[in-house]
């Protein structure tokens, strides 16, 4: 029922049980979970998922082996680099077990399907358009690097020249200071994101905001497809294939 390495010559110890964790935040980012989940799970492998939110002892593997923790989260902050290991340590304390958790690179870390992304948006921003890619903020500290090297593969794909800056919700630059300094007067907005939550509904770039700064912003809703809102925007339109370079 697991999956192990092939044990080395000489060795006499039985190989530690694998298990598999897909964590997302909430259950906003499930359909998502669930799908990585499905690409990375080989016949043998024992898999669990969970929200980082609800996340309960119940919702564990067994703690007698190895756990590898794969965050379906944007960004490597706070939340997946301290809060989430401490909060598994002590669901596993709690009833007397110590597994080894090795953490995988959040899913926003991989660089696969920005080739497809950049191929998509080159139609949408055909006219000396820019585009503005904004992300979760992290009051207080240091930047997650993922948003920003999100921004530098789509430089290396889209043609060169091309106007583009991030901004974050909640924390600097903001939207509203990056905004006005774009160089187009239509303004193509790609979600850094995962799922259709408060900031898709309530903090995307409005028209009145833009229209302030004599822009036009583009409807995220109206190009879906190239929307890297994770899986929400991509899986809608058939495009959910993940690549396992992401983990």
């Amino acid at each position: 029922m697991f999956r192990t390495p092939f044990p080395r010559s000489g060795l006499t110890e039985m190989p530690r049980k694998i298990y598999k964790l897909f964590i997302s935040y909430d259950e906003a980012g499930a359909e998502l979970r669930q799908h990585v989940a499905e690409q990375f799970q080989y016949s043998s492998d024992c898999v669990w998922q969970a929200s980082f939110r609800s996340l309960t002892a119940a919702d564990l593997p067994p703690g007698d082996g190895v756990v590898w923790v794969y965050p379906v989260f944007m960004q490597s902050g706070v939340t997946v680099t301290e809060t989430l290991p401490e909060l598994l340590r002590a669901l596993y304390a709690g009833s007397g077990q110590h597994p080894e958790l090795v953490f995988k690179p959040v899913w926003g870390a991989g660089c696969g399907g920005v080739g497809f992304r950049a191929a998509a948006l080159q139609k949408e921003l055909e006219g000396e358009a820019s585009l503005l890619v904004v992300a979760h903020g992290v009051t207080g500290r240091e930047a997650a690097p993922e948003p920003a090297q999100f921004l530098q593969q789509l430089k290396f794909r889209l043609p060169e020249g091309t106007d583009m800056a991030l901004a974050y919700f909640g924390a600097f630059p903001s939207v509203e200071k990056v905004l006005p300094g774009l160089k187009g007067q239509k303004v193509v907005v790609l979600p850094f994101l995962i799922g259709k939550g408060k900031h898709m509904r309530e903090d995307m770039p409005s028209p009145e905001l833009a229209a302030r700064h004599g822009k036009t912003v583009k409807n995220p809703a109206s190009v879906r497809c190239v929307l890297f809102a994770s899986g929400t925007g991509i899986l809608e339109n058939g495009h959910g294939r993940v690549c396992r370079e992401r983990f």
